[in-house]
């Protein structure tokens, strides 16, 4: 059912109040007139454009068959007598109210004689006619595969925002289709920007960057072609996501960078300790959420997902929980989430319940193969030959280090060498790790007991599973 048919059923259920949830106060009005028509009544907007009418006055255009259709109320929902005239609504008055606002939030009065109607981000279909429209007007011809592509930039873009996107990319670089399509995705990163929770990461990671793992490598390899039309039809359903948790500093953040990398997917990041930090967080979230949907094929991104709920969470923490898991477990939209957690004790337990996720899977301490293959991939990005660095006797050496402890080896070394004016040695590298101290040392009692909750409930993200019998 789309937007137009939901809004005209719930004006024929006789709901004297609807409330369309947009921030396309301009773009929804010709379908709620079209709504208004399916369901037999007359639409009417008291208020024009540039003037200013209170809302009793624009109440007195109701009559039976007609419904009435108001903005900027939800900025008055706090005041009683607003609160009053609209509950009157319902003791006698004819016709109805559709209310225009961004924000679902109803006052308790108008809960029972209200209904919610969420106004849809554009899909690629309306896009596509956005565009259209807006090459029209500039003057400039695209060939459709650079025509698609600009439209799957834009993708969680509401209408006027797409629109405005592609009209300063073709009129600034109508020539050159690959600076168009950057501008498109530089407005849609300033428009997430905006929701203060959402950003767009741009995807320069793949599994050639990502040392070991060869057991996360081969689970995402099997579903590479899961967001496909083959899979559908095959009957294979929307993969729902994965959650990384482990050591901190072994790579879950640049693993869940380099599902988007090879899986050729967009990447937003949810910030979900940033969600707390606004109005109302649960709109925040649903707003996000909607917005990666409107995004999809994407990767939802949650790091260190622990710090937004404890297992004390309670209020707004418990509502925000109840909320995601509740569309982690339900969405039909193609959002892979990948979501990061360091502490494994902090979260609910209701949070890595089957189905919420397909698979959990932990991040432990390299081994030694993992160690030698990540410390030849810092070397190489730095234009340095592994072989002149007897690896294989440091790999053995750092069992207790972590990936980024590794890489910041390297970098000592480096900066040892640069100082006398050389290039770095071997022996710089044993230099850096012998004043290096490990997290393991500094939490040894904090890993161990993570390694013993990954053992009943978590895959190994690599299939060395030494370390976790060791401790059985």
């Amino acid at each position: 059912m789309n937007f137009t048919q939901e809004l005209a059923l719930n004006l024929q259920s006789d709901y004297p109040i609807v409330f369309v949830v947009t921030f396309e106060e301009q773009t929804v009005m010709h379908e709620i007139e079209e709504a208004c028509a399916q369901a037999g009544l007359h639409a009417q907007f008291p208020r024009k454009p540039g003037t200013l009418v209170d809302l009793d006055q624009q109440l007195r255009a109701l009559e039976s068959g007609k419904v009435v259709v108001l903005n900027d109320v939800h900025l008055k929902l706090s005041e009683p007598d607003v609160v009053r005239l609209l509950s009157d609504l319902d003791v006698g008055l004819s016709g109805a109210v559709v209310v225009v606002t961004p924000s679902p939030k109803i006052p308790r009065e108008l809960e029972r004689i209200s209904s919610v109607v969420e106004y849809p981000l554009p899909d690629i279909s309306r896009l596509t006619e956005v565009l259209r429209t807006t090459c029209v007007e500039t003057g400039v011809i695209l060939v459709d595969d650079d025509a698609a592509a600009m439209v799957r930039v834009a993708q969680g873009l509401t209408q006027g925002e797409a629109k405005r996107a592609f009209k300063k990319a073709l009129l600034g670089w109508p020539e050159e289709a690959a600076l168009a399509r950057a501008a498109v995705e530089k407005e849609k990163r300033k428009a997430l920007v905006r929701s203060n929770v959402l950003e767009h990461v741009e995807v320069t990671e793949d599994f050639s960057n990502v040392g070991g793992m060869n057991m996360l490598k081969s689970w995402l390899r099997s579903r590479k072609q899961a967001f496909s039309e083959e899979a559908r039809r095959f009957g294979l359903p929307v993969p729902k996501g994965l959650l990384l948790m482990g050591i901190q500093g072994c790579g879950k953040s640049l693993a869940a960078k380099a599902v988007a990398g090879f899986w050729g997917l967009p990447l937003v990041r949810l910030d979900i300790s940033a969600v707390f930090g606004q109005a109302s967080p649960e709109e925040s979230l649903r707003v996000a959420l909607r917005t990666a949907e409107a995004m999809a094929p994407v990767i939802l991104w949650i790091d260190e997902i622990e710090k937004g709920f404890d297992n004390q969470f309670k209020g707004a923490q418990a509502r925000l929980l109840g909320g995601l898991i509740t569309w982690l477990q339900e969405k039909q939209k193609e959002v892979f989430v990948v979501a990061t957690a360091n502490k494994v004790d902090a979260l609910p337990p209701e949070l890595p319940r089957k189905g919420r996720f397909d698979e959990i899977f932990f991040v432990d301490l390299p081994d030694i193969q993992e160690r030698k293959d990540i410390l030849t991939l810092h070397l190489q990005k730095r234009g340095l030959n592994p072989d002149a660095f007897n690896l294989d006797d440091l790999a053995r050496k750092t069992e207790k280090l972590t990936g980024s402890e590794l890489e910041q080896l390297v970098i000592g070394a480096m900066y040892l060498a640069f100082e006398r004016g050389e290039q770095p040695s071997a022996d710089d590298l044993r230099k850096v790790f012998n004043s290096t101290v490990s997290l393991y040392d500094t939490f040894e009692s904090e890993i161990k007991k993570m390694r013993e909750w990954a053992r009943k409930r978590a895959r190994m993200a690599s299939s060395d599973r030494s370390k976790l019998d060791y401790f059985k």
